[in-house]
C-alpha cells in the first residue's frame, strides 16, 4: 500500500483507510516447486524468473499510459470472529491520481475524492458531527506527507503499484495463466522487500517490520498489453497496543483487491465547494503520530 501521497499506494490505502500504505504488509508463502537438480534446470528457472521480473517491472509505465480507468475495491479484514468488508468503486487517473471512488459497508456509504493532491471525504454520517455547513473532510496529502515524513501513512490508487518498478527477479514468481473480469492475463506473485516501500528511511523501516513482517506479498494479473488488471494483498496487521493485561499483540489479516478496467475512461472530477468542506490535515497527523502501533 504508500512514495508520493500524490493520492499507492489503496491503498489502498484516504482517511477511511483504504489507501494506507499499511496495508501494503502481510504474510506469504512463495515458494515455489524446483525442478530437477542440474545446470540446465538452474539455467532455464533463472531464465524465467528474469522474464517476470520484467513484466512486473514495466507494468507500472504500461498501466499509466493508459492514462485513465475505472476502479473497483474490496478490502476484507478479520481479527478473531470479527469480519468486514469494505467496497468501492468509481474512476481514476493513473497519471495524477486524481479520482472519485464511492465506498461502502452495507447500508453506510462514503464518497471520496482526489484532486490536486488533497483528499475529500463525505461521509454521511458523519455530516451531524461536522461544523455547521460543512459536509466534507478534507485532508492535503502533501502536507500530511511533510509532516509525517517519507513514512506517511497515506497514499492513491495511482501509486499502488509503482514500487513494481524496483523489483529484481528474485522477487517475482509466475503463478499461470487466468481470466479476470473476462481479459486474459497471466498471474505473478511478488516479494516487496521494506527496505524498498521505506525508500531509505531506517525508521520508518524499522516501523514496517515491526508491524508487518519482513516482506510484502502482492499478487498481480496483467494483460497481454502489460497493464495491470488486478492486484492483491494478503495481510497480517500486528498492533502494538495491549488489551487488559494481555501482552499480546493483537493481528488483523486483511485482503485487498484492487482491479482496473474501462482504460481510457473519462475522469471529470472537481473540489467540493470549499465552504462545505473543514480541514482535518491536522488532526489526522497527529493521530497518525501518537498512534501507539506507529511507535
Amino acid at each position: 500500500m504508500k512514495r508520493s501521497l500524490r493520492a499507492s499506494r489503496p491503498a489502498v490505502w484516504g482517511t477511511s483507510g483504504l489507501l494506507s500504505v499499511a496495508l501494503l504488509t502481510g504474510c506469504g508463502n512463495d515458494s515455489g516447486g524446483k525442478g530437477a537438480s542440474g545446470a540446465g534446470g538452474t539455467v532455464s528457472e533463472g531464465r524465467t524468473q528474469q522474464s517476470s521480473a520484467k513484466v512486473v517491472q514495466a507494468t507500472h509505465a504500461k498501466t499509466s499510459q493508459a492514462k485513465t480507468a475505472r476502479i473497483k475495491l474490496s478490502t476484507t479484514v478479520s481479527a478473531g470472529s470479527d469480519e468486514q468488508t469494505i467496497t468501492g468503486s468509481g474512476v481514476l487517473d493513473l497519471r495524477d491520481g486524481t479520482s472519485r471512488l464511492r465506498l461502502g459497508q452495507g447500508n453506510r456509504q462514503l464518497e471520496q475524492r482526489i484532486v490536486d493532491h488533497v483528499l475529500y471525504e463525505k461521509a454521511p454520517a458523519a455530516v451531524g458531527r461536522l461544523p455547521h455547513g460543512k459536509s466534507w473532510m478534507k485532508v492535503d496529502l502533501r502536507r500530511l506527507d511533510t509532516s509525517q515524513g517519507s513514512g506517511a501513512t497515506m497514499s492513491d490508487p495511482a501509486d499502488s503499484f509503482a514500487y513494481t518498478e524496483s523489483l529484481s527477479g528474485k522477487d517475482v514468481r509466475k503463478v499461470g495463466e487466468e481470466t479476470v473480469n473476462g481479459v486474459s492475463t497471466t498471474h505473478y506473485r511478488v516479494l516487496l522487500d521494506l527496505s524498498k516501500l521505506a525508500k531509505g528511511d531506517s525508521a520508518q523501516e524499522r516501523k514496517l517490520r515491526a508491524r508487518l513482517g519482513d516482506s510484502v506479498p502482492v499478487d498481480l494479473w496483467i494483460d497481454k498489453d502489460g497493464r495491470t488488471r488486478r492486484q492483491q494483498i494478503l495481510m497480517t496487521v500486528k498492533n502494538s497496543a495491549r488489551t487488559g493485561s494481555s501482552a499480546t499483540p493483537r493481528q488483523a489479516r486483511a485482503r485487498v483487491v484492487m482491479d482496473l478496467s474501462g482504460f481510457g475512461t473519462a475522469v471529470d472530477v472537481t473540489a467540493p465547494p470549499a465552504g462545505q468542506t473543514v480541514d482535518v490535515t491536522a488532526k489526522v497527523s497527529q493521530r497518525a503520530g501518537t498512534d501507539p502501533s506507529a511507535n
